[in-house]
């Protein structure tokens, strides 16, 4: 090996290395053979390796900047022995008379300490802003209109149209949700809809592109500046993936870190911002762009098994973006710190099989919910939330689940005693923490009124701190993984969220999967309190007369024009 081949290392010297074998059977087989192929991938061209082209500031990062700390630490140490070395014998006496000062000691005690505190801590990761897509005005249908586009597909029976009638009624959703274009042509009640690939994908880039988009330019962010892309889509995963749709449409970092979720079900985002979290804090400094949406186009189910026409009546069109950073300076900026991430798993037959996709007899695909889904979903909350208690319940509502735990056990064991005393006491009740006194603002998974009402149940909620969810619900149905998001940005319009007030979000998913994530607010934008989000997309598309997925973002809705949009927006208001 020659010496520049030694002094590089790594990967670019084994390919020096090839390229040196391959050069050497061209010369050998040259002699036996009187020609090559052209464009040969086995012939060895010289100017194929062209030296300039690579990065030598991440070569140096990454190959020597480990060597060069070593060195650093190592010439010091040799200094400090040469010092003691070469020194009289009257320095080492001070020396060592210094070093057995107790204030020394105290001091040299507690920067070890300090030291070793300091590096088990991990980077801290915020959320510097959200996103949500606000589908343009020609998307939005009513649920008459959804019953049309039913009947238009000509393979339901009247049962099965009446019963998907039913749901839309009894679902909880408004007049203003929103399906793709795909599904949209089938308004006029003759039409079948188009669940092509092709208009499976234009859906995910209107959506995509749009959410990055909006993100980018609201936190003036260069593409380049990303290290980490996450989506999760869980019905729709094309190759080449939607992380690689992302990277060519606004061309990120060839060294970009992407990662493509699928199959988690409504409780991917949380799953996402989680993944992002460990990506973030064991590389610091770093940034993390998080996309969450699902693919109405391809998933519209047209068979007649009523375990899997809900589908078609509760999941609407929606996403959601965030851009997550490790960055000290971002932490000066950012909305919100994100605080604890759990998830819990049940694997029992009865929750694996209680959302599932398969093909009824027919041959017809969709997504069949099981009639146990909310009993599914509690024993799921009850498993995270074991583990969310201690880090969000002040120390009084731990006290009173302990005591109730002791007086539960010790009247169980006296009652098998038989202890005569307490023969007709009775075993009191599980105790229920309070979980408002350690969170202020709650964003349950909007997956339809017996989910929500169901958490409001077991926890204790109130009308006021539900309302998030059933007006999220309302206006733009289940989005899927992103809905956490909406009701987010429902608090932050309604909600009355302040600085330091923590929001938990809580999503359900497929498998079964019960995800939780605390969040506490450091900025709040006043300046959107009491604007309904889709009534400042409609006066910012009155501004520019145009759709407001070009003209403003759909988090907050100021826009992201030049024009003084938002000002006008706030007249016309």
């Amino acid at each position: 090996m020659s010496l520049c081949q030694r002094l590089l290392g790594g990967k670019l010297a084994a390919d020096l290395e090839d390229f040196s074998l391959l050069k050497n059977r061209r010369t050998t087989s040259s002699d036996r053979l009187s020609g090559h192929v052209v464009k040969d991938v086995y012939y060895w061209e010289p100017k194929s390796l062209r030296i300039r082209t690579i990065n030598w500031s991440h070569v140096f990062l990454a190959e020597y900047l480990p060597y060069a700390y070593g060195l650093a630490i190592a010439a010091v140490v040799v200094l400090m022995a040469s010092r003691l070395c070469f020194s009289r014998f009257e320095d080492l006496t001070r020396a060592v008379a210094l070093v057995q000062e107790p204030l020394v000691l105290q001091v040299i005690g507690i920067t070890a300490l300090v030291i070793a505190y300091a590096n088990r801590l991990k980077s801290p990761v915020y959320c510097v802003d959200n996103v949500v897509f606000v589908p343009p005005s020609e998307w939005q249908v009513s649920r008459d209109e959804i019953v049309n586009m039913v009947k238009a597909q000509g393979c339901f029976t009247d049962s099965s149209i009446d019963f998907q009638k039913r749901l839309l009624d009894n679902s909880g959703t408004g007049e203003s949700t929103h399906w793709p274009p795909g599904i949209l042509i089938s308004k006029d009640g003759t039409t079948e809809s188009q669940c092509h690939m092709e208009a499976a994908r234009e859906e995910a880039k209107e959506v995509v592109f749009s959410l990055v988009r909006d993100l980018l330019t609201r936190t003036q962010v260069k593409p380049s500046a990303i290290d980490f892309l996450i989506i999760n889509c869980s019905l729709f995963c094309p190759t080449p993936s939607l992380c690689a749709l992302v990277c060519n449409e606004f061309c990120l970092r060839q060294d970009v870190r992407s990662y493509n979720l699928g199959g988690m079900g409504c409780s991917a985002n949380v799953i996402s911002v989680d993944l992002a979290k460990q990506l973030l804090e064991n590389q610091p400094g770093s940034r993390a762009l998080v996309v969450s949406t699902e693919n109405i186009t391809q998933n519209l189910y047209k068979g007649n098994d009523k375990s899997m026409l809900l589908q078609n009546t509760l999941f609407r069109c929606g996403g959601c973006a965030l851009l997550l950073s490790s960055r000290i300076t971002d932490s000066l900026r950012a909305k919100y710190k994100l605080l604890y991430t759990f998830r819990a798993q049940v694997s029992d037959d009865n929750s694996y099989r209680c959302v599932y996709q398969k093909e009824d007899e027919n041959g017809n695909s969709g997504v069949a919910l099981s009639k146990d889904i909310v009993n599914v979903a509690g024993r799921a909350m009850r498993q995270n939330f074991v583990m969310l208690a201690p880090y969000v319940l002040p120390i009084r509502e731990q006290a009173k689940v302990i005591f109730n735990q002791m007086i539960m056990r010790l009247l169980s064991r006296a009652k098998k005693g038989h202890w005569p005393v307490i023969r007709n006491w009775s075993v009191p009740k599980g105790y229920t923490p309070n979980f408002s006194a350690g969170i202020e603002h709650f964003c349950i998974h909007a997956g339809g009124r017996a989910v929500i009402e169901g958490v409001q149940k077991n926890l204790g909620l109130s009308e006021r701190q539900i309302k998030p969810s059933v007006q999220t619900l309302h206006e733009w149905g289940n989005t899927s993984s992103s809905s956490i998001w909406y009701e987010t940005d429902w608090v932050e319009r309604f909600g009355d969220i302040n600085p330091g007030e923590r929001v938990l979000q809580i999503s359900f998913g497929s498998g079964f999967k019960c995800n939780s994530a605390v969040w506490v607010a450091l900025r709040v934008d006043y300046s959107k309190r009491g604007i309904p989000l889709k009534q400042a997309r409609c006066a910012c598309a009155d501004v520019h007369g145009k759709s407001c997925s070009q003209s403003c973002s759909a988090s907050n809705g100021h826009c992201t024009s030049t024009n003084g949009c938002f000002d006008a927006r706030k007249k016309a208001l």
